[in-house]
């Protein structure tokens, strides 16, 4: 794995962990932020996996 791939999985699993943090601030009741979190773990997992 290349840095450059090793940089992207970084800064996608720091999203994630953003967005985690961001609904747990709102009681796990914010639809939206809920389907961001959903995407951010897609992703991750989407680019992990092609590699």
């Amino acid at each position: 794995m290349h840095c450059d791939d090793k940089r992207t999985l970084y800064v996608l699993k720091e999203e994630i962990e953003r967005k985690w943090n961001e609904l747990r601030d709102t009681g796990f009741k914010d639809k939206v932020l809920l389907k961001n979190l959903n995407d951010a773990f897609l992703d991750y997992f989407e680019y992990k996996n092609q590699k």
